[in-house]
């Protein structure tokens, strides 16, 4: 059965050319906590972070652009914060 971050990975895999999204590694799998995946643009020094214990929503999403924290509480809400913050960072001048 497929969590709610599969479909969020491969939603902004269509939404946003070339965009990778990795998951935390760790160093005891099952007993550390990775729930946590970066979304970068190659090219781009800033990232958007998500963050769920179990891969579903809700999820917590926040970037390098500031202390801005938003909660994602459906695959599309987080799909489209992330598209947002990634257009203000590729805005912002990062490259």
């Amino acid at each position: 059965m497929s969590r709610n971050i599969d479909h969020i990975i491969e939603r902004l895999k269509t939404e946003l050319p070339g965009v990778q999204v990795t998951q935390m590694q760790v160093a005891h799998p099952g007993a550390d906590d990775d729930g946590l995946w970066f979304v970068r643009i190659p090219g781009q020094a800033e990232e958007v972070q998500i963050e769920s214990p179990n891969g579903s929503c809700p999820f917590l999403i926040e970037s390098d652009l500031g202390h801005e924290r938003h909660q994602g509480p459906t695959v599309e809400e987080v799909g489209s914060t992330v598209r947002r913050l990634m257009d203000k960072m590729h805005c912002s001048g990062s490259r």
